[in-house]
């Protein structure tokens, strides 16, 4: 086998492709312009024997009729007809003789050949044939008319043209031919009789065969065809379509080749991509996890190390307020103690001094060494400040201050209690407890 590879399916589908007709396809409709100019409408159905392209016989029928026309005509002139037509034709190509056509062999072979040296019409295709018809007729043209039926059979001939395809892909061709045969003849003659104002049968009838052969048909006429397939394709010599379908078949196979030829060149492309994609997608994964773990376990570090200043923050933050508590209460718990040492003044009292002078309430002599104050309290550097309570660093001179205030106190007493304008007898004993 020249192609194991193609399938029965491919086979079918090719065969199919090039020389399968559709039942439409074999149908064609056709119509003679010369009996229409005779005002006798005819129209003709032909169908194909076989459904492949190398079918080249179809058989036909046609049917023209005009019956019962008014006479306008002073004499009577008619035409009166009707016709069935049936034919068997047998379509057919020149074909160009070469080293698989045939040269002629005499002058009768070249008379009835359709081999040619040169091919001058390739989309002309010819038809050949026979056929047979029955009429029932009633002309006058003169003052005697016939009357009858008749009979006739003969050869058909003629040429077939393609003129015009439709979008939907149906064709117009145009049908040039004429009909030769014998023809056997009924008929009867008649006039015209005018004082009768009837027609008067003047000789009977009988069935008589012409002895010579009589064109019987003559055609200028079109042919449409339904479906996809016009008669360039239809009608083809058997060789030529059996060219047409070794070379499907031979396309078909090459196709396949091809195909598998792109199919395995893709499939290695492909393998070598994907393998190399991989190795890349891989390496790159590798990195990308240890920069992952690497990030991992820095964001854990300084997570630990943030978590750590924050609970030393934190620490510190307690102690600060637990002194700041402390501070709080030992100043609540002062200022208890200095309310309770602090006597009411009585009115006319006089405080004593460290000098021994005696000075009336409100009033206070400063130390030697000190500015009086509003208030009477010392301040800074042995000058009492607003409020009367000294500071760590007012303590330390008051009590560099109040040793001879002591000593003088010892060998004299006093005579009056201190007041509340005067600084406690031990500011070191405050100072602590701030």
């Amino acid at each position: 086998m020249l192609f194991p590879q193609i399938g029965k399916a491919q086979i079918f589908e090719s065969r199919t492709g090039v020389d399968t007709l559709t039942f439409a396809e074999r149908i064609s409709l056709r119509t003679n312009a010369v009996d229409w100019t005779l005002l006798t409408p005819n129209l003709g159905v032909e169908f194909d024997v076989k459904s492949t392209n190398w079918n080249r016989w179809a058989v036909g029928l046609t049917l023209k009729t005009k019956w019962n026309t008014p006479a306008t005509f002073k004499n009577r002139v008619f035409y009166n007809i009707t016709e069935v037509r049936a034919d068997f034709r047998n379509y057919w190509r020149t074909r160009q003789i070469n080293n698989k056509v045939p040269a002629h062999t005499g002058f009768i072979d070249r008379l009835f050949s359709c081999r040619r040296r040169v091919v001058k019409h390739p989309k002309t295709t010819y038809y050949r044939g026979a056929y047979m018809s029955f009429s029932d007729f009633s002309i006058k043209f003169g003052r005697e008319g016939h009357q009858g039926k008749a009979l006739s059979a003969g050869i058909t001939y003629g040429i077939i043209k393609p003129l015009y395809a439709f979008r939907t892909g149906n064709t117009l061709d145009l049908d040039l031919g004429f009909d030769v045969g014998f023809v056997a003849v009924n008929s009867e003659k008649f006039v015209f009789n005018r004082a009768d104002n009837c027609y008067t049968r003047t000789t009977q009838g009988s069935w008589k065969v012409v002895p010579f052969p009589m064109p019987t048909a003559a055609r200028v006429g079109f042919v449409y065809r339904f479906g996809s397939y016009p008669i360039t394709k239809k009608y083809r010599w058997r060789y030529d379509a059996d060219a047409q379908y070794q070379y499907r078949i031979d396309s078909i196979a090459n196709q396949r080749v091809v195909d598998a030829i792109n199919k395995h060149n893709r499939d290695s492309v492909e393998s070598v991509i994907y393998k190399e994609f991989w190795q890349v997608y891989d390496s790159a994964a590798v990195v990308n996890s240890a920069k992952a773990d690497s990030m991992r376990i820095v964001n854990a570090k300084l997570k630990a190390e943030a978590d750590r200043k924050q609970a030393e923050a934190d620490r510190l933050k307690a102690v600060e307020a637990q002194k700041e508590k402390e501070r709080l209460k030992a100043e609540k718990k002062n200022k208890g103690k200095k309310a309770e040492e602090k006597p009411e003044p009585t009115e006319g009292a006089e405080t004593t001094e460290p000098n021994g002078t005696t000075e009336p309430t409100g009033e206070q002599t400063p130390v030697e060494g000190e500015a009086p104050t509003e208030g009477g309290t010392p301040t800074e550097g042995g000058t009492p400040t607003e409020g009367g309570t000294p500071t760590e660093e007012q303590q330390t001179p008051a009590e560099e201050q109040q040793t001879p205030a002591e000593e003088i106190s010892t060998s004299q007493p006093t005579t009056s209690q201190p007041t509340a304008s005067q600084p406690s007898a031990e500011p070191g004993k405050e100072a602590s407890d701030e």
